[in-house]
Protein backbone atom coordinates (compact mmCIF):
# COMPACT_ATOMS: atom_id res chain seq x y z
CA UNK A 1 0.00 0.00 0.00
CA UNK A 2 3.04 2.26 0.32
CA UNK A 3 4.83 1.64 -2.58
CA UNK A 4 2.04 3.72 -5.06
CA UNK A 5 1.88 7.04 -2.53
CA UNK A 6 6.19 6.38 -2.86
CA UNK A 7 5.74 6.75 -6.54
CA UNK A 8 3.06 9.27 -6.58
CA UNK A 9 5.71 11.89 -4.37
CA UNK A 10 8.35 10.71 -6.92
CA UNK A 11 6.16 12.07 -9.66
CA UNK A 12 5.47 15.08 -8.09
CA UNK A 13 8.90 15.88 -7.72
CA UNK A 14 9.77 15.53 -11.25
CA UNK A 15 6.86 17.23 -12.37
CA UNK A 16 8.26 20.38 -10.32
CA UNK A 17 11.71 19.51 -11.26
CA UNK A 18 10.73 19.86 -15.05
CA UNK A 19 8.52 23.08 -14.47
CA UNK A 20 11.15 24.86 -13.05
CA UNK A 21 13.35 24.04 -15.83
CA UNK A 22 10.89 24.99 -18.41
CA UNK A 23 9.93 28.36 -16.14
CA UNK A 24 14.02 29.61 -16.42
CA UNK A 25 14.19 28.47 -19.74
CA UNK A 26 11.64 31.50 -21.18
CA UNK A 27 13.35 34.08 -18.73
CA UNK A 28 15.53 36.24 -20.14
CA UNK A 29 18.31 39.02 -19.29
CA UNK A 30 17.53 42.09 -21.54
CA UNK A 31 20.54 44.68 -21.17
CA UNK A 32 21.60 47.55 -23.75
CA UNK A 33 23.04 51.38 -23.38
CA UNK A 34 22.26 54.39 -24.43
CA UNK A 35 24.04 57.06 -26.25
CA UNK A 36 24.19 60.64 -27.82
CA UNK A 37 24.81 60.82 -31.38
CA UNK A 38 28.71 61.93 -30.35
CA UNK A 39 28.56 58.34 -28.46
CA UNK A 40 28.61 60.26 -24.71
CA UNK A 41 26.44 58.07 -22.13
CA UNK A 42 22.58 59.12 -21.76
CA UNK A 43 21.88 58.70 -17.84
CA UNK A 44 18.51 59.54 -16.60
CA UNK A 45 17.09 58.03 -19.79
CA UNK A 46 13.76 56.47 -19.97
CA UNK A 47 13.07 52.77 -20.66
CA UNK A 48 9.62 51.34 -21.06
CA UNK A 49 9.10 47.82 -22.33
CA UNK A 50 5.26 46.97 -23.18
CA UNK A 51 4.15 43.72 -25.36
CA UNK A 52 1.17 43.07 -27.72
CA UNK A 53 0.97 39.96 -26.36
CA UNK A 54 0.11 41.24 -23.04
CA UNK A 55 -1.96 44.27 -22.83
CA UNK A 56 -1.69 45.17 -19.18
CA UNK A 57 2.18 44.18 -19.16
CA UNK A 58 4.82 47.20 -18.84
CA UNK A 59 8.42 47.41 -17.36
CA UNK A 60 10.02 50.77 -16.63
CA UNK A 61 13.52 51.66 -15.23
CA UNK A 62 15.89 53.92 -15.67
CA UNK A 63 19.53 54.41 -17.53
CA UNK A 64 22.39 54.73 -14.72
CA UNK A 65 25.02 57.62 -15.42
CA UNK A 66 26.82 55.62 -17.86
CA UNK A 67 23.74 55.63 -19.66
CA UNK A 68 23.00 51.46 -19.28
CA UNK A 69 19.92 49.42 -17.94
CA UNK A 70 19.20 45.96 -17.17
CA UNK A 71 16.10 44.00 -16.39
CA UNK A 72 15.04 40.51 -16.65
CA UNK A 73 11.64 38.85 -19.39
CA UNK A 74 9.90 36.39 -17.29
CA UNK A 75 8.40 34.85 -20.14
CA UNK A 76 10.94 35.54 -23.87
CA UNK A 77 8.60 33.58 -25.62
CA UNK A 78 6.05 36.86 -26.48
CA UNK A 79 6.61 39.74 -28.53
CA UNK A 80 7.84 43.14 -26.91
CA UNK A 81 8.50 46.55 -27.78
CA UNK A 82 10.96 48.41 -26.30
CA UNK A 83 10.75 52.56 -25.86
CA UNK A 84 13.67 55.07 -25.30
CA UNK A 85 13.00 58.42 -23.98
CA UNK A 86 14.85 61.12 -23.02
CA UNK A 87 14.47 65.01 -22.58
CA UNK A 88 15.66 67.26 -25.35
CA UNK A 89 16.28 63.53 -27.41
CA UNK A 90 13.84 62.03 -29.94
CA UNK A 91 12.43 59.09 -28.91
CA UNK A 92 13.14 55.67 -30.25
CA UNK A 93 11.38 52.60 -30.95
CA UNK A 94 12.43 48.84 -31.58
CA UNK A 95 10.25 45.45 -31.44
CA UNK A 96 12.14 42.72 -30.45
CA UNK A 97 11.57 38.78 -29.49
CA UNK A 98 14.13 36.97 -28.06
CA UNK A 99 15.70 34.54 -29.89
CA UNK A 100 15.27 30.49 -29.34
CA UNK A 101 17.92 29.62 -27.21
CA UNK A 102 19.38 33.00 -25.95
CA UNK A 103 19.03 34.02 -22.57
CA UNK A 104 21.04 37.80 -22.76
CA UNK A 105 19.68 40.22 -25.73
CA UNK A 106 21.96 43.44 -25.58
CA UNK A 107 20.89 46.59 -27.41
CA UNK A 108 22.35 49.88 -28.13
CA UNK A 109 20.76 53.28 -28.26
CA UNK A 110 22.03 56.47 -30.24
CA UNK A 111 19.51 58.74 -29.60
CA UNK A 112 19.70 62.21 -32.17
CA UNK A 113 18.59 65.42 -30.40
CA UNK A 114 15.45 67.29 -31.17
CA UNK A 115 17.75 69.92 -32.91
CA UNK A 116 19.63 67.36 -34.22
CA UNK A 117 16.41 65.55 -35.77
CA UNK A 118 14.66 69.02 -36.80
CA UNK A 119 18.39 69.76 -38.95
CA UNK A 120 18.48 66.97 -40.61
CA UNK A 121 14.45 66.82 -41.64
CA UNK A 122 15.28 70.15 -43.13
CA UNK A 123 18.38 69.01 -44.85
CA UNK A 124 16.27 66.21 -46.08
CA UNK A 125 13.14 68.92 -47.32
CA UNK A 126 15.93 70.90 -48.85
CA UNK A 127 17.12 68.42 -51.26
CA UNK A 128 13.77 67.83 -52.24
CA UNK A 129 13.20 68.93 -56.22
CA UNK A 130 11.75 72.60 -56.28
CA UNK A 131 13.08 73.25 -52.45
CA UNK A 132 16.43 73.53 -53.46
CA UNK A 133 15.79 75.27 -56.46
CA UNK A 134 13.95 77.88 -53.81
CA UNK A 135 16.59 78.31 -51.56
CA UNK A 136 19.33 79.17 -54.15
CA UNK A 137 16.36 81.50 -55.28
CA UNK A 138 16.12 83.05 -51.69
CA UNK A 139 20.45 82.90 -51.43
CA UNK A 140 20.20 85.12 -54.72
CA UNK A 141 17.18 87.89 -53.72
CA UNK A 142 19.27 88.54 -50.53
CA UNK A 143 22.80 89.08 -52.76
CA UNK A 144 20.36 91.63 -54.93
CA UNK A 145 20.48 89.36 -58.35
CA UNK A 146 16.40 89.50 -58.74
CA UNK A 147 16.39 88.32 -61.99
CA UNK A 148 19.04 85.09 -61.10
CA UNK A 149 16.68 84.70 -58.61
CA UNK A 150 13.35 85.01 -60.53
CA UNK A 151 14.71 82.12 -62.85
CA UNK A 152 15.87 79.96 -59.48
CA UNK A 153 11.94 80.51 -58.29
CA UNK A 154 10.13 79.94 -61.62
CA UNK A 155 12.17 76.42 -61.52
CA UNK A 156 11.16 75.88 -58.07
CA UNK A 157 7.49 76.32 -58.93
CA UNK A 158 7.95 73.90 -62.16
CA UNK A 159 9.91 71.62 -60.43
CA UNK A 160 6.96 71.72 -57.51
CA UNK A 161 3.70 72.98 -58.92
CA UNK A 162 2.26 73.48 -55.40
CA UNK A 163 4.90 74.63 -53.63
CA UNK A 164 3.32 78.00 -52.42
CA UNK A 165 6.50 79.94 -51.39
CA UNK A 166 8.00 79.72 -55.11
CA UNK A 167 4.94 80.43 -56.72
CA UNK A 168 4.80 83.86 -54.53
CA UNK A 169 7.59 84.43 -55.02
CA UNK A 170 7.71 84.49 -58.51
CA UNK A 171 4.47 87.15 -58.59
CA UNK A 172 6.84 89.52 -55.82
CA UNK A 173 9.43 89.26 -57.80
CA UNK A 174 8.14 90.05 -60.97
CA UNK A 175 6.57 92.97 -59.30
CA UNK A 176 9.37 94.54 -57.95
CA UNK A 177 10.38 94.12 -61.54
CA UNK A 178 8.13 96.29 -63.35
CA UNK A 179 6.10 93.12 -64.59
CA UNK A 180 2.98 93.81 -63.02
CA UNK A 181 1.24 91.67 -65.90
CA UNK A 182 3.40 88.79 -65.03
CA UNK A 183 3.28 89.21 -61.59
CA UNK A 184 -0.42 89.40 -61.59
CA UNK A 185 -0.42 86.48 -63.84
CA UNK A 186 2.19 84.58 -61.19
CA UNK A 187 -0.28 85.56 -58.09
CA UNK A 188 -3.70 84.40 -59.95
CA UNK A 189 -1.53 81.38 -60.28
CA UNK A 190 -0.53 80.88 -56.97
CA UNK A 191 -4.47 81.47 -55.56
CA UNK A 192 -5.32 78.64 -57.66
CA UNK A 193 -3.13 76.36 -55.24
CA UNK A 194 -3.84 78.18 -52.14
CA UNK A 195 -7.34 80.76 -52.23
CA UNK A 196 -5.91 82.45 -48.82
CA UNK A 197 -1.95 83.09 -49.19
CA UNK A 198 -1.72 86.18 -48.09
CA UNK A 199 1.34 87.08 -50.11
CA UNK A 200 -0.18 86.30 -53.27
CA UNK A 201 -3.57 88.28 -52.44
CA UNK A 202 -0.98 91.62 -51.61
CA UNK A 203 1.09 90.84 -54.81
CA UNK A 204 -2.47 90.29 -56.89
CA UNK A 205 -4.19 93.38 -55.40
CA UNK A 206 -1.05 95.84 -56.14
CA UNK A 207 -0.40 94.67 -59.57
CA UNK A 208 -3.80 95.27 -60.30
CA UNK A 209 -3.64 98.33 -59.12
CA UNK A 210 -1.12 99.61 -61.16
CA UNK A 211 -2.45 98.03 -64.13
CA UNK A 212 -5.51 100.01 -63.69
CA UNK A 213 -8.03 97.55 -63.06
CA UNK A 214 -9.70 98.62 -59.61
CA UNK A 215 -12.78 96.29 -59.12
CA UNK A 216 -9.71 93.07 -59.19
CA UNK A 217 -7.62 95.18 -57.06
CA UNK A 218 -10.78 95.75 -54.62
CA UNK A 219 -11.65 92.12 -54.66
CA UNK A 220 -8.24 90.72 -53.70
CA UNK A 221 -7.75 93.58 -51.35
CA UNK A 222 -10.98 92.84 -49.68
CA UNK A 223 -10.23 89.14 -49.62
CA UNK A 224 -6.34 90.06 -48.05
CA UNK A 225 -8.21 92.43 -44.80
CA UNK A 226 -10.36 89.58 -44.36
CA UNK A 227 -7.49 87.02 -43.29
CA UNK A 228 -5.24 90.02 -42.00
CA UNK A 229 -7.77 91.70 -39.71
CA UNK A 230 -4.89 93.29 -38.07
CA UNK A 231 -2.06 94.14 -40.75
CA UNK A 232 -0.69 97.48 -39.61
CA UNK A 233 -0.57 98.58 -43.54
CA UNK A 234 -3.85 98.03 -44.19
CA UNK A 235 -5.06 99.76 -40.74
CA UNK A 236 -2.36 102.75 -41.69
CA UNK A 237 -4.82 102.87 -45.17
CA UNK A 238 -7.62 102.94 -43.49
CA UNK A 239 -5.92 105.66 -41.48
CA UNK A 240 -5.52 107.42 -44.06
CA UNK A 241 -8.74 107.87 -45.41
CA UNK A 242 -9.67 109.63 -42.40
CA UNK A 243 -6.64 111.90 -41.86
CA UNK A 244 -7.27 113.12 -45.88
CA UNK A 245 -10.40 114.07 -44.70
CA UNK A 246 -8.82 115.72 -41.95
CA UNK A 247 -10.55 113.47 -39.21
CA UNK A 248 -7.93 112.99 -36.34
CA UNK A 249 -10.61 111.27 -34.17
CA UNK A 250 -11.70 108.65 -36.95
CA UNK A 251 -8.10 107.67 -37.44
CA UNK A 252 -6.84 107.30 -34.37
CA UNK A 253 -8.49 103.89 -33.40
CA UNK A 254 -7.24 103.13 -36.79
CA UNK A 255 -3.63 104.17 -35.77
CA UNK A 256 -3.65 102.88 -31.84
CA UNK A 257 -4.49 99.35 -33.38
CA UNK A 258 -1.89 99.66 -35.78
CA UNK A 259 0.74 100.86 -33.18
CA UNK A 260 -0.37 97.66 -30.75
CA UNK A 261 0.04 95.28 -33.62
CA UNK A 262 3.40 96.30 -34.80
CA UNK A 263 4.93 99.19 -32.61
CA UNK A 264 7.70 99.52 -34.83
CA UNK A 265 5.78 100.39 -37.91
CA UNK A 266 7.34 103.79 -39.08
CA UNK A 267 3.99 105.26 -40.83
CA UNK A 268 1.69 105.15 -38.26
CA UNK A 269 4.45 106.37 -35.90
CA UNK A 270 4.79 109.59 -37.74
CA UNK A 271 0.79 110.03 -38.47
CA UNK A 272 0.09 109.17 -34.77
CA UNK A 273 2.78 111.93 -33.55
CA UNK A 274 1.57 114.54 -35.78
CA UNK A 275 -1.86 113.92 -34.40
CA UNK A 276 -0.87 114.51 -30.76
CA UNK A 277 0.70 117.22 -31.91
CA UNK A 278 -2.34 118.88 -33.20
CA UNK A 279 -3.94 118.13 -30.05
CA UNK A 280 -1.33 119.35 -27.59
CA UNK A 281 0.40 116.02 -26.53
CA UNK A 282 3.80 117.34 -26.74
CA UNK A 283 5.41 114.63 -25.26
CA UNK A 284 3.59 112.22 -26.73
CA UNK A 285 4.10 113.47 -30.09
CA UNK A 286 7.92 113.97 -29.56
CA UNK A 287 7.90 109.89 -28.50
CA UNK A 288 6.45 108.93 -31.64
CA UNK A 289 8.47 110.99 -33.62
CA UNK A 290 11.43 110.09 -32.61
CA UNK A 291 10.42 106.32 -32.88
CA UNK A 292 9.25 107.02 -36.48
CA UNK A 293 13.65 108.18 -37.04
CA UNK A 294 14.45 105.24 -35.05
CA UNK A 295 12.61 102.67 -37.36
CA UNK A 296 13.04 104.49 -40.49
CA UNK A 297 16.02 107.18 -40.46
CA UNK A 298 15.89 108.21 -44.38
CA UNK A 299 12.15 107.41 -44.42
CA UNK A 300 9.95 109.85 -46.54
CA UNK A 301 8.74 111.70 -43.91
CA UNK A 302 12.56 111.62 -41.67
CA UNK A 303 12.72 115.36 -42.42
CA UNK A 304 9.76 116.77 -41.10
CA UNK A 305 10.00 114.53 -38.15
CA UNK A 306 13.45 115.85 -37.29
CA UNK A 307 12.07 119.68 -37.85
CA UNK A 308 9.21 119.24 -36.07
CA UNK A 309 10.91 117.70 -32.87
CA UNK A 310 13.26 120.93 -32.86
CA UNK A 311 10.13 122.53 -31.53
CA UNK A 312 9.53 119.79 -29.08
Amino acid sequence: MRTPTTTFFLSLVALAAWAGVALAGSQARIAGRVTDSSGKAVGGARIVITSADVAAFEKTMETDRDGEFKVLILDATRRYLLRVEAKGYQTQERPFKVGVGTTDTFFEFSLSSVKEAEAASTMEVLEQPGYREMGEGRTLYAAGNKEAALAKFEAAAAAKPDLVPALAAVAEVRFELGDAAGALAAARTCLEVDGESADCLATAANAAGVLGDEPARAGFLARYQEINPEDPALLYNSAAVFLNKLDDEGARPLLEKCLEVDPGFAPCNFEYGMMLLRTGDLEGAKRHLEKYLEVAPEGAEAATARETLKYL
